[in-house]
């Protein structure tokens, strides 16, 4: 006979409905689930020590996650093209290898966030706060990067060509 296998969902569907209601959702397993297109402005998906947002893989595509805060949350490898995160609190988070094209990060703190492997290309990073962010291995082509102060980031192997830099801090001086 023909077997016929249902996917294993990884993420938690109390977690996924609890969010969904409330708008929060600390200490949380969203891994793989799909918000594409969902408004969860000023939502609450901190981790405060022993909380954890996990949204490793997630379908995250055009989200508005405006000035929520993410705080120490994991977005590893999650797909945020053209995701707003416009004054949302990514303190810490681990953003590694995620999909970020044209992303709206306009006044995000993504202050000691690891941004590694990521793709930024054509994001809005205006007025951003990236202290020592990791950028290593980042691709920032078309980015604005407008007035930002990256003296303190990681930047080793970030590709910035076509990047808008104009006056912005680099850890070799200002462009």
């Amino acid at each position: 006979g023909l077997l016929i296998g249902t996917p294993a969902l990884s993420f938690s569907e109390k977690d996924y409905a609890a969010l969904k209601a409330t708008n929060e959702c600390r200490n949380c397993n969203l891994e793989k689930a799909d918000f594409r297109n969902s408004k969860l402005r000023k939502a609450d998906l901190r981790n405060a020590q022993l909380n954890s947002a996990n949204f490793t893989g997630a379908k995250l595509r055009g989200i508005n996650l405006s000035e929520a805060n993410l705080e120490n949350a994991i977005l590893r490898g999650a797909n945020l093209n053209r995701a707003n995160l416009s004054s949302a609190n990514l303190k810490g988070a681990n953003v590694s290898a995620a999909f970020l094209l044209s992303a709206d990060f306009r006044k995000a703190d993504l202050s000691g966030a690891n941004l590694s492997d990521a793709n930024l290309n054509g994001a809005n990073l205006r007025g951003a706060n990236l202290t020592k962010a990791n950028l290593n291995r980042t691709l920032l082509r078309g980015a604005d990067l407008t007035g930002l102060d990256l003296s303190t980031a990681v930047v080793e192997k970030a590709k910035l060509s076509g990047a808008i830099l104009c006056k912005t801090k680099l850890p070799w001086g200002e462009n």
